[in-house]
């Protein structure tokens, strides 16, 4: 009998079995208000400015965020003098890091986080995010499977969300900043994401027991967690003065490396790198959360593409006419063995086990993939909604907001978890055990995406979003990415939150549309011209305060800030400082 079923089918069916743990968590968060245009604006401004005060340098621009003050200054000139006696490793991960310390920095100014935070993945995983260590902890910022699910992070036999650049960093802001939270320093929030945050409350326990001040050096932890952000203010010391560690940085360019998109389909991972017109092997180093030689089209589940291949990948996908999938589900019957398997659909047995990432024989009603004996005969349409997803972009990109915890978590390890807009909750991929189950859902449908339209302004104008793309806004009005930046004599594939661009005047009916991110929005009207009066107040510095997090709390430029307080040490502030801030 065979047992392969078509691969559009298989996957709605995964992905309409609901996780429990995960629906609940969905169910249980209540939303806060944010006003996403402002925050989003706010971002933009800081990355406008920021391109005005350090050359369009990354590097430039991280440094001057560095707030960390130094821990265990012995451990911190042992672990600088490690990284300097190996400059070409330590070289090798920075440069690993290019692809994606743009979006990291982004993210890490936007929650006012000490800039030292975007280093970390130097210290988790030297840059290369599809590391998995020993004991299980997977990605760049290498999340365990248990706190991964806890901070949204899926994890399925088609896709691996610890592995997920953009998902994971996501992921990893939000632990941090609970921790920070909790712990009320950034060097303890670092021990506790090493360690586990019941661990280093329960030493903090133990030290305030035995009447000691509750200081990173005076508590007890392992050897791995007392190194840990001693190694962090290392790599930022480095970077903060490399000649002196005989390093030589290039610069890193300030604009985006890469693009999040849809096609809207399932599709092999091969045949999307070849869209891009980049190796296998270059598209899998922006996309290791796939597990499997497949991108699983779900709502929310994106792909990146280099920025400079954008256009390259939409020209291609147009005239692409051959199948998008070689690939079909099979489950394996009671005491088929992987050779079976292989040999009935046409492959080598080692071949089988690579691409399912098998270890043993597969177990019985457990899928596995498997080749299509006749891609273009019986292929059939795979393109099961037309419904497109919520392109991102780093540029015009709203504001997390934030959901509450599940009342299930224990105590000690409560998370607040920010949850971007442009992420859309979704059902666990998680392919059933049982054939029976498989059987039984087969007709049931996916839940589509609901498109909300951008604002316009007026009919031949569209005022960018967040969350619009060039590319979702050419899509929505029928237009190629190329025709838009020649109508609009852009140069560059970013756009700006609030910026007018000229399209058709009437959206194409019959074009792929892409469902930009729901952002709330007022009736336009023409405001009355008012006078407003500068404003100036002092702010006394708290514990944990940063240049950021104050600008960020004020809704002001954090340049202006320190204008505003030129004669204070701003980048090393201290609780009870006096910091002046104007309206």
């Amino acid at each position: 009998m065979i047992r392969t079923k078509p691969l559009a089918l298989s996957l709605s069916l995964f992905f309409c079995a609901a996780s429990p743990g995960f629906s609940a968590h969905a169910a249980s968060g209540t939303e806060t208000g944010v006003d996403e245009g402002m925050a989003a604006g706010l971002d933009m401004m800081l990355q406008n400015s920021s391109l005005l005060r350090n050359g369009d340098n990354v590097w430039q621009r991280i440094r001057e965020g560095f707030q960390l003050p130094e821990v265990q200054p012995d451990i911190v000139r042992r672990q600088e003098r490690l990284y300097a006696a190996r400059p070409e490793v330590f070289k090798r991960s920075l440069d690993r890091g290019r692809k994606y310390l743009f979006h990291i920095i982004n993210e890490v100014e936007r929650r006012g986080m000490p800039t030292e935070i975007a280093l970390l993945p130097i210290v988790e995983s030297s840059f290369v995010p599809a590391a998995t260590s020993r004991v299980g902890a997977a990605g760049l910022w290498q999340f365990m499977p248990m706190t991964g699910r806890q901070y949204g992070l899926e994890q399925t036999w088609w896709y691996d969300g610890r592995r997920d650049v953009l998902e994971a960093t996501r992921a990893a802001l939000d632990y941090l900043q609970t921790l920070y939270n909790q712990f009320g320093d950034w060097n303890l929030a670092l021990a506790a994401y090493n360690w586990g945050e019941g661990n280093l409350s329960r030493s903090i326990a133990r030290a305030q027991a035995a009447g000691q001040e509750i200081t990173y050096e005076n508590l007890r932890m392992p050897a791995e967690t007392r190194n840990y952000a001693p190694k962090l203010i290392a790599v930022r010391n480095l970077l903060a003065n490399p000649e002196k560690f005989g390093l030589r940085l290039d610069k890193l360019p300030n604009k985006p490396t890469f693009v999040a998109v849809s096609p809207g389909k399932h599709m092999d991972i091969a045949i999307a790198a070849r869209l891009a017109g980049m190796s296998t092997g270059e598209f899998k180093e922006l996309n290791p959360a796939f597990n499997l030689p497949v991108y699983a089209y779900k709502p929310g589940r994106q792909m990146l593409i280099p920025a400079n291949r954008m256009e390259t990948f939409e020209a291609n996908l147009g005239k692409w006419n051959k199948p998008f999938l070689t690939w079909q589900v099979y489950t394996p019957a009671a005491g088929e063995s992987i050779g079976e398997i292989a040999q009935k659909n046409g492959m080598s047995r080692s071949e089988l086990m690579a691409v399912n990432r098998l270890s043993g024989d597969a177990a019985a009603g457990r899928p596995v993939l498997v080749a299509m004996r006749s891609p273009a005969a019986d292929t059939p349409a795979i393109d099961t909604t037309d419904t497109a997803l919520p392109e991102r972009t780093l540029i015009a990109e709203a504001s997390p907001r934030t959901e509450a915890p599940r009342d299930t978590t224990p105590d000690y390890a409560r998370a607040v978890k920010v949850e971007n807009p442009a992420r859309v909750l979704v059902a666990s991929a998680e392919p059933p055990h049982d054939p029976a189950f498989l059987k039984a859902n087969l007709a049931a449908p996916a839940s589509p995406a609901t498109e909300t339209p951008a604002p316009s302004a007026t009919p031949g104008e569209h005022t960018v979003a967040a969350g619009d793309t060039l590319y979702n806004i050419s899509r929505r009005y029928g237009m190629s990415v190329a025709d838009l930046k020649t109508l609009n004599g852009l140069s560059e594939d970013v756009v700006r939150l609030g910026q007018t661009l000229k399209v058709r005047e009437q959206p194409a009916p019959d074009v792929f549309k892409a469902t930009p991110v729901k952002a709330e929005t007022t009736a336009a009207a023409t405001p009355a011209t008012v006078t407003i009066k500068p404003s100036r107040t002092e702010y006394t510095v708290r514990r944990g305060d940063t240049v950021f997090s104050i600008a960020k709390r004020f809704g002001v430029n954090h340049t202006d800030l320190r204008r505003w307080n030129s004669g204070m040490k701003t980048a090393r502030l201290q609780p009870g400082q006096r910091v002046i801030v104007q309206f």
